[in-house]
């Protein structure tokens, strides 16, 4: 089918360079690829069957559905998923094999009920005050120790990990420090009383690049797999997709002529205005709206007026530009942090808002 209005450009290859530059980072240990919300809106079949091909070992959702599509596309490695699955669904847990992670007794209780084996990993909340055994303070480790434990005892569920989350390891090193100490603390008390922890995790992709005296068996990564690690390094990670947009419309108008919804823009002087197919409804956040810009030729064409729910104007005067012509909204030409910022959001989000079926992917690699 021809491209009708935008298209988001998935590279693999760049995905497969980040993969081995965070492994390399990790002290060649093995990577849980976060693949949660359709791969950060990069396509999550076809990105996780590629990172398998090549290796990757270890793939993290979020809930129950998004393992199942996994599965059911080919993949036959290890699925942690990292939200709760409701106790009624156990059997898809054991049918498809996957890891669940458990933050309690009672929900390893609840599981343990279903009367077939299942794997867990246990989360402990050492700051996140999310999800996990509560576990902010030294004084709370033999309750966390004896709730493990229990949980220990059950017949039916089987520890086969454990990690946490730092709350901030992109801005904050004496916390991050002190998790690390906790979690650290929770391990050597496990294992001096036999309590069999499985695989150990804690990093995420900022730990990965900034923390350099961790020795777990995995580090979790996301979003710097994608490309945007969440901190500052002198280690170059590559985009992974680039997504571009039609222009399907070219107008002049003149001085005092307003563009799109409230008059939020008036020309003051004569101007070629490009209308852009792509709006909020794709992903591309209304807040952008007068401020942000397309790439086009080495030309930025600025926003102008408020984006639609499925076009945007840009300033085009003095470009030649035709209708069909392909605009990059971001990618490797307009990096997204700076995009990012003008949102007053995160990369992440900015991502995953583009994981809609109305943006057609392409996937290239050599």
């Amino acid at each position: 089918m021809v491209i009708d209005r935008l298209r988001a450009v998935v590279n693999l290859d760049n995905l497969i360079y980040n993969y081995e530059l965070l492994k390399k980072l990790n002290q060649g240990k093995e990577i849980f690829a976060v693949v949660k919300a359709d791969a950060y809106g990069h396509g999550a079949k076809m990105c996780s069957l590629y990172l398998q091909k090549h290796g990757c070992n270890y793939f993290a959702v979020t809930v129950l559905k998004e393992a199942i599509e996994l599965r059911d596309s080919g993949i036959n490695k290890e699925i942690l998923i990292f939200g709760k699955t409701d106790p009624l669904n156990s059997s898809y847990l054991v049918e498809h094999d996957l890891c669940q992670t458990v933050f309690s007794y009672d929900y390893a209780e609840e599981l343990n009920r279903y009367g077939k084996k299942i794997r867990v990993h246990l989360i402990i909340d050492t700051g996140m005050s999310r999800l996990g055994i509560l576990y902010h303070k030294e004084a709370q480790i033999d309750n966390v120790v004896n709730e493990i434990k229990k949980i220990s005892k059950l017949p039916n569920i089987e520890i086969v990990g454990i990690y946490s989350h730092f709350v901030s390891s992109d801005s904050d090193k004496e916390l991050t420090a002190y998790q690390q100490k906790l979690f650290n603390e929770l391990l050597k008390r496990l294992k001096s009383e036999k309590i069999s922890y499985g695989l150990v995790h804690l990093q995420n992709s900022s730990g990965v690049v900034t923390i350099k005296n961790i020795d777990y068996d995995l580090a979790r990564c996301g979003i710097a797999l994608y490309g945007y690690p969440p901190v500052k390094t002198e280690d170059k990670f590559l985009p992974v997709m680039s997504v571009f947009a039609k222009v399907i419309s070219l107008r002049q108008i003149e001085a005092g002529d307003s563009v799109s919804y409230g008059r939020t823009f008036v020309a003051k002087d004569e101007m070629t205005i490009a209308t852009i197919a792509i709006g909020y409804a794709d992903g591309y956040m209304r807040i952008l709206s007068n401020n942000d810009y397309f790439y086009y030729k080495g030309y930025e064409l600025p926003v102008v007026g408020r984006i639609c729910m499925g076009m945007t104007m840009v300033n085009v005067t003095g470009v030649e530009i035709k209708e069909g012509a392909e605009v990059e909204v971001f990618g490797e030409r307009k990096l997204l942090e700076p995009m990012a910022k003008r949102a007053l959001t995160i990369t992440y989000e900015l991502l995953t808002n583009l994981a809609k079926p109305r943006i057609d992917k392409i996937y290239i690699n050599k």
